[in-house]
């Protein structure tokens, strides 16, 4: 049977069903166990249901996440393709990376959805909360804080605009970085949603300057998210196939790429490989001049600092005077400053704030994350 024949058979009489009958038909994952053999006849009911929540994707949303993890864990894909890849490949032409992000995030997803305003929750909300929900056992409740809190703040002084992942990161970076917030009950979400608001409403006042400019997003620090380049997730999801088939379990991409992480980590030339490979690739050249671009660390945040080297030295504009290492020190230094370091203030009315130091006076805090020291 084709995949279109497939649908279609599969499809008949469910096509008006509401979403909410959808998902209540739907199994509790937790009763789903992997099977073998034929399917039994409560199997492909299970399966009949989880595919009409999947048929409906676009309407039902993250309810497919939980279809998709009762259709991996229960196996019931084997009477038609021997691996969950090749059935989502072949039955919903979806990959293996977009099934295990709506598997992971449903249930959050479920959680945030009554905070949207009918709205709807969108991908980038959920990938910016998960790892705040995935932390402890009171997670999914300071996530769902969070985000209400984010909300109430773009609602109160946004002007019309939506809460975007930019917003949303501040929120997790606020709280990542908070500390003595109440352990749970409702005294913890509402510490945790006065922070979310309070960080929003700071960043839109900051990047806005309070005449309605188009936000600004920049980096942050705050939870580990891996943005896998386009020409390596072919090979990563092969991989993810091969090992999933080989163990007999799913494994989701986070879980390879853990695993990836590992042993590049317990490899000492991989650190050097890695130094060098972000050495090449994050300097911007400017004639025999290197530049680099960040966001310094939490303790000076506010800045974007900016570094050139120039190793040849920094040489005084005319009628200025001569440029010397800033290392403060009894005795002068007289090495080349060939590092001019620069602290860049983002919506504040200071002026930036320059520094200039030779090789061996450098600040660690001011070495550029691109350059490897050795």
């Amino acid at each position: 049977m084709t995949a279109a024949a497939h649908r279609t058979t599969h499809g008949l009489g469910r096509r008006d069903r509401s979403h909410v009958s959808l998902v209540q038909d739907l199994p509790d994952l937790a009763d789903v166990v992997e099977g073998t053999g034929d399917l039994s006849a409560m199997e492909r009911a299970n399966l009949a249901a989880a595919e009409a929540a999947i048929e409906t994707f676009q309407a039902a949303g993250w309810a497919a996440g939980q279809a998709l993890a009762v259709v991996a864990k229960g196996s019931y894909h084997r009477d038609t393709h021997p691996t969950f890849a090749a059935y989502l490949a072949d039955r919903w032409g979806m990959t293996t990376s977009q099934a295990y992000r709506l598997m992971e995030g449903y249930r959050l997803a479920a959680l945030l959805a009554p905070k949207t305003g009918g709205r709807g929750v969108t991908g980038s909300h959920v990938t910016r909360l998960l790892p705040v929900a995935k932390a402890d056992q009171r997670g999914e409740e300071s996530a769902v804080a969070l985000f209400a809190g984010a909300q109430a703040a773009v609602k109160e002084v946004g002007e019309g605009r939506k809460l975007t992942a930019a917003l949303l990161d501040a929120a997790v970076e606020e709280f990542t970085a908070a500390e003595g917030l109440p352990e749970q009950g409702p005294e913890r979400a509402e510490a945790v949603r006065r922070l979310a608001h309070q960080a929003v409403v700071s960043r839109i006042r900051d990047t806005t300057g309070g005449n309605g400019d188009q936000e600004k997003s920049r980096k942050k620090s705050g939870p580990l998210r891996l943005a896998v380049p386009q020409h390596l997730t072919t090979s990563l999801d092969d991989w993810m196939s091969q090992l999933s088939a080989g163990l007999g379990m799913t494994l989701s991409r986070d879980a390879v790429v853990a695993r990836i992480l590992e042993l590049a980590l317990e490899e000492p030339d991989a650190l050097v490989a890695v130094a060098q490979r972000i050495e090449a690739e994050s300097a911007e050249q400017i004639g025999t001049a290197r530049r680099w671009t960040w966001t310094p660390a939490k303790e000076a945040r506010g800045y974007i600092r900016i570094a050139e080297q120039k190793p040849k030295g920094h040489k005084p504009g005319k009628g200025q005077p001569g440029i010397g290492c800033s290392e403060p020190g009894t005795e002068p230094c007289e090495e080349t400053p060939e590092w001019r370091v620069t602290n860049h203030p983002v919506g504040k009315t200071a002026q930036p704030a320059t520094a200039y130091y030779c090789e061996e006076h450098l600040p660690a805090d001011c070495s550029p994350p691109g350059r490897w020291a050795g």
